[in-house]
């Protein structure tokens, strides 16, 4: 089999390594990056050789997938899949069913890890899969390499995720964000909780910004979440004598 990645940041990286023991994996960036691909021991090659690839998936940042997926519907392998790997899955969802052929296959899904909790490995980690247009033949086989990875699949629809992620996930970047603008580091004093909210901190900022706006931009359940614990923060001061 092989597998096809567009985008070669620090997702898309940890993406080829952990699929590289079950399929020949092929790379395309914007950018040239073919020294480093080539150096981790992938395959450089164009955006039209990527897209005959069995599986294709799309790991470029939030912002960019509707143009990309609009590039590459075109170039397509009839009968290739095609699956993003976006922290929201409302608005990829839309794009994929909008612009990718009825001839191809093509699923929403959302790791939910990334380079740093996913370092060691991906045992015990989530998966998430939106079904859009897929045999149940390709299910079971993205099923059979997620059981390989030890990842824990979870099914759901894109409007479920990204109502869920809007507080399991943005929300905590939110407050990570917010605990950086604040300027928290750590203290001789401590406890077990202040560490915790250190590790929050620590973990948002080694995502990028982009990241952090897109995933509260592209998420139409975000802006009220947010507005909800701003609330909440403020009704918590207020009683405070």
């Amino acid at each position: 089999m092989t597998i096809g990645i567009i985008g070669f940041s620090r997702f898309g990286q940890l993406l080829a390594k952990i699929l590289k023991p079950y399929a020949e994996v092929l790379v395309f960036n914007r950018s040239d990056k073919s020294k480093l691909v080539e150096g981790l021991g992938y395959q450089w090659v164009s955006l039209e050789e990527v897209c005959q690839c069995d599986w294709v998936f799309v790991a470029v940042a939030i912002s960019a997938i509707e143009e990309m997926i609009k590039k590459i519907a075109p170039l397509l392998k009839k009968g290739t899949l095609v699956m993003d790997v976006a922290s929201v899955k409302v608005f990829p969802a839309k794009w994929l069913n909008s612009y990718i052929s009825p001839d191809n296959e093509i699923m929403a899904t959302h790791p939910m890890f990334g380079p740093d909790s996913a370092k060691d490995s991906t045992n015990g980690l989530q998966w998430i899969l939106c079904p859009l247009r897929i045999s149940s033949e390709r299910l079971s086989e993205v099923n059979e390499v997620m059981k390989k990875l030890g990842v824990k699949v979870i099914e759901t629809t894109p409007k479920d995720h990204d109502q869920q992620a809007a507080i399991s996930l943005s929300l905590v970047h939110f407050i990570g964000r917010g605990l950086e603008e604040f300027g928290l580091v750590k203290q001789q004093i401590s406890s077990l909780g202040f560490e915790r909210l250190l590790k929050v901190n620590e973990t948002v900022q080694n995502d990028s910004i982009q990241l952090f706006l897109d995933m509260q931009n592209f998420n139409p359940y975000t802006k009220e979440i947010r507005k909800k614990l701003i609330k909440a923060f403020k009704k918590v001061n207020k009683k405070i004598k």
